[in-house]
Parts: C-alpha cells; structure tokens; sequence
C-alpha cells in the first residue's frame, strides 16, 4: 500500500502460498514465490484478496520471419544520368555520379519514391555493387547512404547502431552496404551480408527471406547457388549502347512496382 503515496502500481504475490512460520504465523510473507499468472498488468495498489480476477493476457504473437533487401547501384538506384525525358519519373541530382562515364547522378523512380513504399520498408536493407559509386566520402555516396537507403526496419537499426553506415568492399563485408563485388559473384557477398547480420547483431535471416534486385541480366541466376531470391529490374527500360546494345544493362532503373517478394531468381523476360 505505500506504493500508493508515489503514484506507483504495486502487486502482492504468492497469494496461494504464505509463510506459517515467520511473523508468528501470520501470513505475512509468501511462501512459494510469484507465478508468471500473477504478474498482470493492472492499476493500483492490490493486496491478495484484491486482485482482479481476470484472465492473463494473451502471449505475444511471433515475431515474422526478418528479411533482407539488398540492391545494386548503378542503373537500378538510378537510371542514365541526365535523361528524365525517356526517364520521367527520375530525378536528376545536381552531384557528380561517376558511373558508367559520369554525369549528374539520376535517381530511379525507386530511389526517387523511396523503398519505403515497397514491402522492403520492412524489412532490413544492404548494397552489393560492382562499382564504387564517386567514391567513398564523396557526395553522391553520401546521398545514398543518408536518403536512399531507408526504410522503417533500416532507420531503427542504424539507429540503435550507427557504427553499421558505412560501406564494405567486396567479401570483407563489415557493413551492409558493400562496393566493388564484380559482376556475376555478387551473390557472395549479399550472402555474407546476411550472415554479418545475425554474426554481428543476432538478426537471423533465412536465405529464403533474401531478395536482392539488379538491372543486369547477368547478376541474377547466380544467385540461386546460394539459395537466395534475386529479380532482374528496369524492364521496360534496356540499354541499347552499352554492352554492344546488347540489353544487357538497364536504363531507367527500377521502379516501385518491380520491387516484389516473390521466391526465385527471376529475369525480366
């Protein structure tokens, strides 16, 4: 009952079971100890003969299953540099992207919508990149760390561990933004991000719950060797210089809509 004079809540406990030695006899102190269904979430100040007679409440549900979205850069973050007529929905930056020759650095319409519209925005997200972006310090990199990957589940683990926003190279993934995995071995490394995150913070993630996206055709069957999913974007956008005007890379990037969880190592055909 003093609890009361603080405003505090206070519960007595193993009410089933008193003391019939100690203070004479008279009850005074438990016996048993609390149970787990006496530890309930009620107001005010309760002594045994008190306490509410109400059911426990319902355990939590589970927690779903965290998984992981990781993305290339160059041509699915962004699209051709400068281009917003064959691209409108991107949007030309006024910062130096050295990718692919250079130019102003172009957000895709996902970058430029923001991953938060996707399912991504629930889960945990990663970078795996055969390019360096401008460079590590640099402006454009910088953006994207600040204001392109982000998303509810992101924002709360950078967050509580700010360490993390930093970027990795290649295999030695000590972060979850890694440059310079070559093409066709991206897979290793978004493979080695997802085990980085249970090593380093007890995020487990399923390769089942992997979903990495790239604009070239090249990256996305090699990933099935790891059993992630991995999705060929800018589908609607190829283009038609690079790579002999092959098709092999895209054009506009990716857009809101490509950014699906579905299972598989899907190309755009």
């Amino acid at each position: 009952k003093p609890f009361s004079s603080k405003g505090l809540n206070s519960h007595e406990i193993s009410c089933q079971s008193r003391d019939k030695v100690l203070f004479h006899g008279s009850g005074m102190v438990g016996y048993c100890g609390a149970t787990p269904e006496e530890i309930q979430r009620f107001s005010g100040n309760v002594l045994c003969e008190e306490h509410p007679h109400e059911s426990p409440a319902p355990a939590p549900a589970p927690a779903p299953d965290a998984c992981l979205c990781v993305f290339d850069i160059d041509r699915t973050l962004t699209g051709m540099q400068g281009d917003t007529t064959t691209c409108p929905r991107n949007r030309e930056l006024q910062m130096k992207d050295e990718a692919y020759g250079g130019g102003h650095a172009t957000l895709s319409a996902l970058a430029a919508e923001g991953i938060s519209t996707t399912f991504c925005n629930h889960c945990y997200l990663g970078i795996t990149s055969a390019g360096a972006g401008s460079g590590e310090g640099s402006e454009w990199n910088n953006y994207v760390l600040d204001h392109i990957m982000t998303g509810e589940v992101q924002d709360a683990f950078v967050k509580a561990h700010p360490v993390s926003k930093k970027w990795s190279y290649g295999t030695d993934v000590k972060s979850p933004y890694v440059l310079q995995q070559g093409n066709k071995i991206k897979q290793e490394s978004a493979d080695l991000l997802r085990l980085w995150y249970g090593s380093e913070y007890g995020i487990n993630i399923k390769p089942s719950s992997v979903y990495f996206f790239d604009d070239r055709t090249e990256n996305i069957k090699p990933f099935s060797s790891k059993g992630l999913n991995s999705h060929e974007i800018s589908c609607d956008s190829r283009d038609k210089v690079l790579n002999q005007g092959s098709g092999m890379v895209g054009y506009c990037g990716a857009t809101p809509e490509e950014i699906q969880r579905v299972s598989g190592n899907i190309l755009c055909g």
